[in-house]
């Protein structure tokens, strides 16, 4: 029963009379940085090609999965940054739903005092489609049902957007905040209107070193329309490893009639992280739950992250001040 009944609410979340798009939120936050703000271009002391995969709700059909793949570095005089940024998701009942991003990110530092300043910009370019073939109405009396499709407007939605954001960073400390999507546009396959509203982040953190361990407090704050996150996380590392443990607290208003005005979900998570990291690649697994019976027919959610660091060659070359923060 439960695998019908949460399918169905999804299903009414996506046909709202009002709804707005809301993205991907990775647990792994510094694992996938240019993803949580594209001043991190060229910001690590070493080139990166990262990975990440997210499996969001595998116990459930309808289960959302997002893979990203990136690479950044620094260059001219280290005082420069770009970044490739890839992203593909697949969601819906019945895996109806993809999304594809391919964002270009240039970052500029700068110092000031003790303090560098990282300020970047991002293009990206995203499709998002749905397979009218794979299109099913969870029904939780009659099962799964093949519904006629005339209501589609259209099956594709091509469009431009634009993010940017600022990093300021000193040896043990570190705080940014970042703006996505500037141009809000309609990603709709109807004729109801849903906008990808703009996102807003913040987040901080610190290092403390105590003998052979050190200590990573971070937080983050989100806002993008109608969803609003607190996420409080602590790392600890000894030599290649790397234990985390975060709690989160979300809340969401969908406003299914007009007249009525929105009905809100809260929600907590916490996650568990793991990680083995050295000087060539970094390698995270973390478990996400939420702390209610939900998780028992969910199964929660899986994420894992694989970074490879090329060294640079610094005989031509200031040398690089790179960020020290988590790496998951």
């Amino acid at each position: 029963m439960k695998k019908i009944i949460f399918p169905c609410i999804v299903f009414l979340l996506l046909l709202s009379v009002q709804s707005f798009g809301q993205d991907v939120s990775f647990s792994q936050l510094y694992a996938n940085p240019m993803y949580l703000n594209p001043a991190f271009a060229g910001t690590g002391t070493s080139q990166r090609i990262g990975m990440n995969y997210r499996n969001e709700w595998p116990g459930i059909t309808g289960n959302d999965v997002t893979y990203n793949l990136s690479y950044d570095r620094n260059f001219i005089d280290s005082s420069n940054g770009i970044g490739i940024l890839a992203n593909r998701e697949i969601s819906g009942y019945s895996q109806e739903y993809t999304t594809y991003s391919l964002s270009i990110i240039y970052s500029h530092q700068f110092h000031i005092k003790s303090f560098t300043v990282s300020a970047g910009m991002q293009a990206t370019y995203w499709n998002k489609s749905i397979d009218p073939t794979k299109i099913i109405y969870p029904d939780p009396i009659i099962g799964s049902v093949w519904p006629e499709t005339e209501w589609l407007l259209r099956t594709s939605v091509s469009e431009p957007d634009f993010s940017g954001g600022v990093l300021v960073y000193r040896e043990n400390y570190f705080a940014g905040f970042s703006v996505s999507h500037f141009t809000q546009y309609d990603e709709s396959f109807t004729d109801v209107e849903s906008f990808l509203r703009t996102k807003y982040i913040f987040n901080a953190g610190a290092m403390f070193h105590i003998r052979s361990i050190t200590l990573s407090p971070t937080v983050l704050f989100e806002n993008q329309g109608t969803f609003h996150q607190q996420e409080f996380e602590g790392y600890l590392t000894k030599g290649h490893l790397t234990a985390g443990v975060g709690f989160s607290f979300q809340e969401q208003a969908y406003n299914y009639y007009i007249e009525q005005g929105p009905d809100y979900f809260w929600w907590n998570d916490m996650n568990f992280t793991i990680g083995y990291q050295c000087k060539l690649f970094h390698i995270g697994y973390s478990y996400y739950t939420d702390l209610s019976k939900l998780t028992l027919a969910t199964a929660g959610t899986h994420e894992g992250s694989l970074a490879f660091l090329i060294p640079y060659k610094l005989s031509n070359r200031h040398k690089v001040n790179g960020i020290n923060c988590p790496s998951l």
